[in-house]
């Protein structure tokens, strides 16, 4: 038979790097010429009259196809069909790719279902003969294999590396992870911390091999696959290492212990595979052998020859002789949408190039030109919120086309970067204020939806991860850098850490900044104030600390001579990184959120330094000291009472470089001088008994 698998042209096949598609066509490929056929990788506009079978990877080419009278077989590799849902143009893409098909596969059960039960399931292969193995290291290893992200948030931890590394920090075993450098992007918004991990980055094939055959167990605790099994965990199974990670609710797989995408089940699984690991081992090769490429590819030959061999090639011979030029050229359509920046898709119509201008409506500047042909996208590469025009003209026609980003009544997904708790209750305000502003409807994922869920009601909140359908827009709030440790300004319209942490989330979601105070959920009857002070004493690095060594001690002995109960709301134990717990104070024990907040509202003021404990007691009412020298007072909230570094004190360093959260003793001017920690060393106790003075 002469069979065309459909290149989506975007990298080589075979691929140079990171390229699954277009590896799972190559090895198709090599396996079909090793079976005697005419196997060819042919572009969709070259594919000849004479072709018994057209394979298809990608749904636009399929719908192409389509168009023109070609039938074909389609498989569908794109986990965005599920993540954005069925209302996205992702899903009707697919299934309309699916439905016009011959025969339509998709390489995950559950998506069997998730297209109405039309395409069959057919799983991935590996190449058992390139992928070998038969040596066992001596010592476990721990590996993960992947490419992180998503297309709209290439730093989403879809592969789990975090729970990953964690296991392996619980269990003390060396970890590495290995992928191409869009992992880099993750790593810089967490950076890893545990010692025996080891990062690795774009490998060629015969490294990648190499790395399999170091190691142990493959650790895969993925958030969402379109393949299950993915390539990359047959090719550990082939290399003779069990996997331990997630697979799909009506899925099994020889030689993998399957878990949940949680650190403690993914440990307990680590332990399991280890105390029975020859029969594991067994099993996962067994599998391999299964699913290889040949075997695959005599499966997928099974299928074939079912339809009738001649009906193909008679109706492309039929269509090539009977296609007429026609004088009315194909209907163009678009597709735009905003996730992760401006998008505008071109789809079908003339054969022609398209002048593409991307415009700021409220400035009238044009942001980002490109000249684009059919079947193509553009997208400029910021990534926060402008109010943007999209022009198109056909340089043929002249025809012109305009799209304006309208969210009225459309879904926007606001993502929420860090963890921080301060962070979140200084954003919170301004995505109800963008909702409000634009009339839509959002979905936000915070770390903290607890606090949010039962006051902002008209916002869905989604744990960070989650799948979230039918979006028109996604924006993501954090600080970012580039990997050179400069801002990312394509997520930043100004230098996030030279304004005020609430006026991060303004610029990146166009908002005008004004102070807005977070709604969270309290104590629902009326508190009574007691005649109670809470102080919170320790943070996340030294230089957050107030370095004055005598200062916590001189304010507490104040207030509990004024007769005050001190609560200490700090879980870090006294000594916590050298920092010693005042005496005269009442330590909290470690408790939920809920009973810090009814402490917050009991207590007359709240004491605490530049941390999310201050923030938090802003949020419930409770008045709040603030002490911190190493920002400038724009960082934080201005309802608060404020003591900074005393006039001609280095301070406010935090405005200036970018900290580096794995120094904890971080002091970027006089680190290891005697000025080290001056900014807050030198704020004195009296100086803020002065300012409780005024309102105890």
């Amino acid at each position: 038979m002469k069979i065309i698998n459909v290149t989506p042209g975007l990298i080589p096949i075979p691929p140079n790097g990171w390229g699954a598609v277009e590896k799972i066509i190559w090895e198709t490929h090599l396996n079909l010429l090793n079976e005697g056929h005419d196997s060819q990788i042919l572009f969709l506009n070259d594919v000849p009259p004479d072709a018994d079978i057209v394979h298809i990877h990608v749904a636009n080419l399929a719908n192409e196809a389509h168009q023109h009278g070609i039938p074909y077989y389609f498989t569908m590799h794109d986990h965005h069909t599920y993540l954005y849902g069925k209302d996205s143009h992702v899903y009707k893409e697919n299934l309309q790719a699916i439905r016009n098909a011959v025969r339509a596969f998709v390489p995950a059960k559950y998506l069997v279902d998730y297209f109405e039960g039309i395409p069959e399931y057919f799983s991935h292969g590996v190449n058992t003969l390139t992928f070998s193995n038969e040596v066992t290291p001596k010592l476990h290893r721990l590996l993960c294999v992947a490419n992180n992200g998503y297309i709209h948030n290439q730093k989403e931890d879809r592969k789990g590396f975090g729970i990953a590394i964690e296991a392996a920090r619980k269990l003390g075993l060396p970890i590495t992870i290995a992928g191409p450098s869009n992992n880099k992007n993750y790593f810089d918004q967490y950076p890893p911390t545990y010692d025996k991990l080891t990062i690795l980055y774009d490998l060629t094939e015969e490294q990648l091999i190499n790395v399999y055959r170091n190691h142990t167990i493959f650790v895969h605790p993925s958030q969402l696959e379109a393949g299950h099994p993915n390539l990359t965990l047959l090719e550990a199974m082939s290399c003779g290492l069990p996997v331990v990670g997630t697979f799909e609710e009506t899925g099994t797989l020889e030689g993998m212990k399957i878990v949940s995408a949680n650190v403690n089940e993914v440990v307990t699984g680590i332990v399991e595979v280890m105390e029975q690991y020859t029969s594991y081992r067994t099993s996962a090769q067994k599998q391999a052998s299964h699913l290889s490429w040949n075997n695959r590819t005599k499966d997928l030959l099974s299928i074939y020859t079912q339809q009738k061999t001649n009906d193909m090639r008679e109706t492309l011979l039929q269509h090539y002789n009977m296609t007429k030029i026609s004088s009315t050229p194909p209907r163009v359509k678009f597709n735009f949408n905003n996730i992760d920046g401006m998008f505008a898709e071109i789809l079908g119509g003339p054969d022609t190039r398209y002048d593409v201008k991307f415009i700021n409506k409220k400035t009238n500047q044009v942001i980002y030109s490109t000249q684009i042909g059919r079947n193509c996208w553009a997208k400029p590469s910021i990534k926060y919120y402008v109010d943007w025009k999209v022009e198109i003209e056909d340089m043929l026609s002249k025809q012109k086309f305009e799209y304006e980003l309208e969210l009225k009544d459309k879904t926007v997904y606001i993502a929420f970067e860090s963890r921080s708790l301060g962070d979140t209750l200084a954003w919170i305000p301004y995505v109800e204020a963008f909702r409000k502003k634009h009339g839509c409807k959002v979905v936000c994922s915070t770390f903290w939806n607890n606090l949010f869920v039962d006051k902002y009601t008209n916002i869905t909140f989604v744990t960070p991860g989650e799948s979230v359908h039918g979006i028109i827009a996604m924006y993501s709030i954090g600080l970012f850098y580039l990997s050179t440790n400069e801002i990312d300004y394509a997520k930043h319209p100004k230098h996030p850490i030279q304004v005020g942490l609430q006026q991060v989330a303004t610029d990146i979601l166009g908002l005008d900044y004004i102070e807005l105070r977070p709604e969270i959920k309290t104590t629902p009857t009326s508190v009574q104030k007691k005649k109670q002070v809470s102080i919170a004493i320790h943070s996340t690095a030294q230089l957050k600390y107030w370095n004055n060594s005598t200062g916590w001690q001189e304010v507490v002995d104040w207030l509990n001579r004024k007769g005050y109960t001190v609560k200490l709301l700090s879980h870090e134990e006294d000594g916590y990184m050298g920092n010693k717990n005042p005496t005269g104070v009442v330590q909290v024990p470690p408790s939920s959120i809920d009973t810090i907040i009814s402490e917050l509202q009991s207590s007359d003021v709240f004491i605490g330094v530049s941390s999310g404990l201050s923030w938090l007691s802003w949020a419930t009412g409770t008045r709040t000291v603030m002490i911190s020298g190493f920002t400038d007072p724009i960082n934080e909230m201005q309802d608060c009472i404020r003591i900074s570094a005393p006039k001609g004190k280095c301070s406010g360093c935090w405005h200036r470089h970018r900290f580096d959260a794995g120094d904890w003793n971080w002091c970027p001017d006089h680190k290891g001088t005697p000025r080290q920690f001056e900014c807050s060393r030198e704020i004195t106790a009296d100086m803020v008994i002065q300012e409780l003075e005024k309102i105890l």
